[in-house]
């Protein structure tokens, strides 16, 4: 069985980011401060891509049940509706938002929420490094329409975007090895 194991996890393709992802949180009565950063085995370009696939991204990031681009391609802001499973973290992270997005290719998008089940959501996304592997930094400062309530602790926020943040790093990285 031990042997199984240790042929099973060789054979797992290598990703920097799972085990470097850090994210901070404070959840205080009014709202919800995150931070999070990882590395990314993938190019500035090809993260840049996974990150903006705003029509795709309920294919890999979990607890994203619809996730659409509602403006035109060319809009200087882009406006994308976003709806998520819900359970606690709905608490937080709203279940139905629209975004504003402004973008700056390809280290930087800054959102905003625009409409949705939340009183205030903003945020960026940075991409640092010119090579892979770069490092993918998410801040964002979150009002719910509801305050917080008090069994939500920081442990399990950080966990439920420590998940999102490693499958779109996981995402960029398979998009990176199929380019190559």
């Amino acid at each position: 069985m031990f042997k199984y194991l240790l042929c099973l996890i060789a054979a797992m393709p290598a990703c920097v980011s799972a085990s470097q992802t850090r994210v901070a949180t404070d959840i205080g009565l009014t709202g919800v401060s995150i931070r999070a950063v990882t590395v990314v085995n993938a190019d500035p370009r090809v993260l840049w891509d996974t990150l903006t696939d705003y029509n795709r991204l309920t294919a890999f990031v979990p607890g994203m049940t619809m996730s659409r681009q509602i403006s035109a391609p060319s809009a200087t802001a882009k406006l994308v509706e976003q709806k998520g499973e819900g359970g606690m973290l709905a608490l937080v992270m709203p279940d139905h938002v629209i975004l504003e997005l402004t973008e700056r290719p390809y280290d930087r998008i800054v959102f905003r929420s625009v409409s949705g089940w939340v009183t205030s959501m903003r945020g960026e996304w940075l991409i640092q490094g010119e090579r892979a592997p770069v490092t993918l930094f998410y801040r964002a400062q979150i009002t719910p329409a509801l305050p917080p309530p008090p069994m939500l602790t920081d442990d399990y926020v950080q966990g439920e975007i420590r998940l999102r943040m490693e499958a779109l790093a996981r995402e960029a990285e398979r998009r990176m090895r199929m380019s190559r």
